[in-house]
């Protein structure tokens, strides 16, 4: 089965979307077999890990980044797999601090098997991953993503600063999703455009779209715990307002409320989100959802100037498909 990000972006090119699904099955079957394990508790974690199949985002920019669909090399393989590896443990922390129950449609690992082995099982894949590069002697790329991955955790530990001082601030939400979801895509470009061989320029290129991409991919995510069904989202709707992330739509409703409105948000959210539909609605009625969705369009503008500094290719128009990808998912 191929892919949420296959079956959504559209290629100008059918024998591109097959060159990208082989390239992407060659990446699941490396994942599948590095976090294999002779221990069968372990191989049953694993394979929860790996049925959870998520939108593959992540490991298909860095092939497109690398530039040789269907010819991909094993170091660009692997580091495929490596960064969607990195991205599945996140989430599994991610699961455990939120008390997530549901993602992708499913339960979570944390649900099913506790926090003890969720947390543990974050951390299997997180250093199998790195270890997979440093095996291969890929030691450029290990720095990069290790950077990365310090760095995520960053991002977490901020936002839940800003959850705890309730701190209602627009720069302080960018910082971190920068730091949490876009320095990851940043740096997946980053790794993909490097071991593909690129000139020094097009790597540069290649790194300010996956950032302003990721930019843009968090916006929109965080959007659709307001505009999205529990059916399709795989996960409960407000659920970021139940663990009191403070995400773009609530702050741009925020800014934008009369007196009176801002003093009836403040006292919704007072009382701890307990009435998520009633905030929704509210932030839909404020024009937070609109403004929101602008500012991610803004951001997939900036990934798309970025790509122009590209030589025209199917390629560069598979990149700037994801955008669009991006940007207009609702699922």
């Amino acid at each position: 089965m191929r892919p949420a990000f296959l079956k959504g972006i559209k290629l100008e090119r059918r024998e591109l979307a097959d060159l990208l699904a082989a390239d992407l099955a060659k990446v699941e079957s490396v994942m599948a077999r590095s976090l294999c394990s002779e221990i069968p508790y372990i191989q049953a974690l694993n394979e929860a890990v790996l049925d959870a199949q998520g939108k593959r985002l992540r490991p298909a920019l860095l092939v497109l980044a690398a530039g040789r669909p269907g010819d991909s090399g094993e170091d660009v393989l692997l580091c495929a797999a490596v960064v969607e590896m990195i991205h599945a443990a996140s989430l599994l922390h991610d699961d455990v601090v939120d008390r997530g129950q549901r993602r992708r449609g499913r339960p979570t690992l944390n649900a099913e098997h506790g926090d003890g082995p969720a947390i543990l099982m974050g951390d299997y894949v997180y250093t199998r991953a790195l270890t997979l590069l440093v095996d291969a002697g890929l030691m450029e790329v290990f720095g990069l993503l290790a950077r990365a991955v310090h760095r995520l955790s960053v991002g977490e530990l901020l936002q839940l600063e800003l959850k705890q001082r309730r701190l209602l601030d627009e720069d302080a939400y960018r910082r971190v999703i920068y730091e949490k979801t876009a320095r990851l895509i940043e740096a997946t470009c980053r790794a993909g455009s490097m071991l593909g061989g690129r000139p020094a320029a097009e790597v540069e290129i290649l790194a300010a779209f996956g950032r302003e991409l990721g930019m843009a991919f968090q916006i929109v995510d965080d959007m659709l715990d307001y505009d999205a069904d529990a059916l399709r989202l795989g996960k409960p709707v407000g659920r970021d307002l139940a663990e009191g992330k403070q995400t773009l739509p609530l702050l741009k409703a925020w800014a934008a409320a009369p007196a009176a409105q801002r003093a009836r948000l403040a006292e919704m959210l007072g009382d701890g989100g307990g009435n998520r539909l009633a905030i929704i609605e509210l932030v839909r009625e404020l024009g937070g959802l609109e403004a929101a969705h602008g500012e991610a369009v803004r951001y997939g503008e900036r990934s798309r100037q970025a790509l122009a500094g590209l030589p025209a290719s199917p390629v560069r128009a598979a990149l700037d498909a994801s955008i669009d990808f991006v940007v207009a998912r609702r699922f």
